[in-house]
């Protein structure tokens, strides 16, 4: 049994209300034209939420949020690419007595959130829902094995955290936008669906695997983000790493990061700049190239620099990592609270891209870098 429609009629809170209230199991896509997503249910509760945006690996997240350490992360990784079956990363954590069940499924129910959050921004598009069995036992051998919970999450209160973490996210544009007299930026919408066909046709689906190997979107694992910062940090003061979501620019990592009152990496993994409003990180996302110079004012950069601090720095650096054609991260650094100089940044391209390059396993990092530097007058 499938039922399909466009999310202009229905929204996404409703198509879950619906799946949960009936108690369904089976997978709901979503898709416009430049984005898809996908949420696994059974029996009306969530396992798993993708989209064909880039994504964290759960080592990154328990990194970048400090939950755990370098070395017991790379311990954790060493002893999972040893094992001679296949084992969880976090089920390895656990038993090291790194992070509890707790903490586990807190991280895991957050990421899924935060997927859900960029679905909930859709104005238009097409849904397909199938039902289908999917066994309560077994294990799908991707990436995205560690964002799965046998027992899943209850999704009217999914759903909740969800809309209570989009208004959070909107208040804070708004104040920043009352505190500075300014507007914010009315947004342009979603792209144009896709003519009149909602969805591309089904394809059979056997396990939880195949389902989930549908997105083989790139990940970031801790390692490899940790080496780039590491470098990063030693040529910049300050640095953030956004990772491009389907709506939305969102904060992943951070070193130099001192926002009064509030916990670095909390803060920053809560920063969000929209994809389709100008802004340093869209123009380098559309022109693929290295921005070094002073940081233009706009709206968006202004909210930026004031997420950040709010003190304008002298120099900017913004580089993307382009792999395979498509804009996988994108790294702001800056010398605050110092003046100086930001010094060459060839290395820290190359570093980028290879740090990304490692997830997906694409060749030559140096034709990869994004291009050349520009300058504040490019």
């Amino acid at each position: 049994m499938s039922w399909m429609g466009r999310l202009d009629e229905v929204s996404i809170p409703d198509l879950l209300h619906l799946i949960s209230w009936g108690e369904k199991t089976g997978k709901l896509v979503l898709a416009r034209q430049d984005a898809e997503g996908l949420l696994v249910f059974r029996k009306g509760k969530i396992l798993y939420a993708a989209s064909n945006s880039p994504r964290e690996a759960l080592g990154n997240i328990l990194i970048c949020k400090r939950l755990i350490s370098e070395d017991t992360l790379l311990r954790a990784l060493a002893q999972q690419h040893a094992s001679e079956r296949e084992r969880r990363l976090g089920a390895i954590l656990i038993e090291a007595g790194a992070i509890t069940g707790k903490t586990l499924e807190r991280v895991v129910r957050e990421q899924i959130e935060k997927v859900m959050a960029e679905f909930f921004l859709w104005q238009s598009g097409f849904f397909r829902f199938e039902a289908m069995d999917i066994p309560d036992a077994g294990e799908p051998e991707v990436d995205a094995r560690d964002f799965l919970l046998q027992r899943g999450f209850n999704t009217e209160q999914v759903v909740l955290e969800v809309v209570k973490r989009v208004d959070e996210a909107r208040k804070r544009r708004e104040e920043y936008a009352a505190a500075t007299r300014l507007t914010v930026p009315h947004s342009p919408g979603d792209s144009a669906p896709r003519g009149s066909e909602p969805l591309v046709t089904p394809r059979a689906i056997g396990s939880l695997s195949t389902i989930m190997a549908e997105f083989p979107s790139p990940t970031f694992r801790g390692e490899a983000t940790l080496t780039f910062l590491r470098h990063a940090a030693s040529r910049v003061r300050r640095g953030v790493l956004f990772i491009p979501g389907s709506h939305a620019f969102a904060g992943a990592a951070e070193f130099g990061v001192d926002p009064a009152g509030n916990r670095a990496d909390e803060h920053v993994r809560d920063l969000t700049v929209p994809r389709d409003h100008p802004s340093i990180l869209a123009d380098v996302m559309a022109k693929r190239g290295t921005y070094r110079g002073l940081l233009p004012s706009c709206f968006w950069n202004d909210y930026l620099v004031t997420q950040l601090g709010g003190r304008i720095p002298r120099e900017v650096i913004v580089v993307p990592a382009v792999v395979q054609g498509e804009v996988m991260a994108i790294f702001y650094g800056d010398n605050l609270p110092s003046e100086v100089s930001i010094g060459p940044v060839a290395e820290l391209e190359l570093a980028l891209a290879q740090a990304c390059l490692s997830q997906v396993g694409a060749p030559d990092p140096e034709s990869r870098t994004g291009g050349s530097v520009r300058s504040a007058s490019s």
